[in-house]
């Protein structure tokens, strides 16, 4: 985010492995290491829509009822 309030790298790794931790203690290193890589995707594809300008006046989208 271009505000600052993004979470640093070193605050991902410690949540993950507190996450993996708590949920799932056996996990082998490997795994732990694909989780930590499948998360710094997520983080960077959540970055773009995080950083996309938005004004109180923005129109909402539309709601979706099937």
């Amino acid at each position: 985010m271009s505000d600052g309030s993004q979470v640093s790298q070193p605050s991902h790794a410690a949540y993950i492995d507190a996450a993996l931790d708590l949920h799932f203690p056996a996990l082998p290193a490997d795994a732990v290491a694909r989780v930590h890589e499948q998360f710094a995707r997520v983080a960077s594809l959540a970055a773009v829509v995080l950083d996309f300008p938005l004004n109180a006046d923005d129109e909402p989208a539309p709601v979706y009822r099937p």
